[in-house]
C-alpha cells in the first residue's frame, strides 16, 4: 500500500511538471478558481491566479531539489570532520568534541535560524544554516562507529604493522561507516524536508523566479483564505507529507 502511495505521488508530480508551466506569473482573471472546473486547471487557482497543481508540483520538486544536496553535504562535512579528528592529537580532539557538545546541546533548527539571519538569507548561506543545524548529531554517529573499528583486533593488528592512519582510515573505517553513512542519509532527510519548508513558511525561499513558491510559502499565503479555496492548503501539506514518506523510509 505504501509503495502504491509512494508511486501515485512521483507520477503526480512527474504530470505536473510535464504538462505545467512554472507558476511563477500572476493571472488575477483566474484568482480564486475553483477546483475541478476546467481540464487546464484542475484543481483550480490560488488568489493570484496562479495553478494549484503547478504549485503542488513544482513546489515539492524544489523542495526535492534544496533537501538532497543539503543532507549529502552534511554528511560529507561530518566524515570530513571525524577524520581530522581520526588522524589528530588530543588536543585538536578535544577542540572539535567541545564545539560537538555545545551544537549537540542546542535545538538544530535553532542553530540554522541564527545562522541564517547573521549571514544573510543567500543561497549559499541557506545551504550552511542546513549543514551546521545538526551536523553535531551526524559527527558523533561517525565518531562512535570509527571508535568501535579503532578498537577491533584487525585494526589494531594492522597498526602493528606500520600501516599509516590514511590507510587504516581508507581500507578498514570508510567501508564501515559506509553503511552507516546511507543510515544517516534516509533517516535525516525527513527532517531537512522539514527545515526547508518551515523556511519558505517565514518567506524565505529560494527559486521562486524560476520555479514558483515552496511547499512552505504556499501554506503561508493559502491559509489566509483557506475557507474560500480549501485546496490551496490541502496541496502543498500532502506534498510535503508525502515527500517525507517517499524519501524517509525505514532501514
Amino acid at each position: 500500500m505504501i509503495l502504491l502511495l509512494k508511486g501515485l505521488f512521483i507520477i503526480s508530480v512527474v504530470i505536473g511538471l510535464i504538462f505545467f508551466k512554472a507558476p511563477t506569473n500572476v493571472n488575477l482573471n483566474e484568482s480564486g478558481l475553483e477546483p475541478f472546473l476546467t481540464w487546464s486547471h484542475p484543481l483550480g487557482c490560488d488568489k493570484l491566479g496562479r495553478d494549484i497543481y503547478a504549485l503542488y508540483a513544482f513546489g515539492t520538486f524544489t523542495t526535492f531539489l534544496i533537501s538532497i544536496p543539503a543532507r549529502v553535504i552534511k554528511l560529507l562535512v561530518s566524515v570530513i570532520i571525524a577524520f581530522l579528528s581520526y588522524v589528530s592529537n588530543k588536543f585538536i580532539n578535544f577542540i572539535i568534541d567541545s564545539f560537538a557538545s555545545v551544537f549537540l546541546s542546542l535545538p538544530s533548527f535553532l542553530i540554522a535560524i541564527i545562522v541564517l539571519y547573521s549571514l544573510g538569507s543567500e543561497l549559499f548561506v541557506f545551504y550552511i544554516a542546513i549543514v551546521i543545524s545538526d551536523l553535531a548529531f551526524a559527527y558523533e554517529s561517525i565518531k562512535r562507529k570509527i571508535r568501535e573499528v579503532k578498537e577491533s583486533g584487525y585494526l589494531i593488528a594492522a597498526k602493528v604493522m606500520g600501516a599509516s592512519k590514511f590507510y587504516l582510515f581508507r581500507k578498514h573505517v570508510v567501508p564501515e561507516i559506509v553503511s552507516m553513512l546511507f543510515i544517516l542519509f534516509v533517516t535525516g532527510i525527513p527532517g531537512v524536508i522539514m527545515t526547508v519548508a518551515i523556511f519558505s513558511y517565514m518567506g524565505i525561499d529560494f527559486g521562486t523566479d524560476f520555479l514558483g513558491p515552496g511547499l512552505g510559502e504556499q501554506i503561508a499565503f493559502s491559509k489566509d483564505y483557506f475557507l474560500a479555496l480549501p485546496v490551496s492548503l490541502f496541496t502543498p501539506i500532502l506534498g510535503i507529507l508525502f515527500l517525507v514518506l517517499s524519501l524517509g523510509k525505514k532501514v
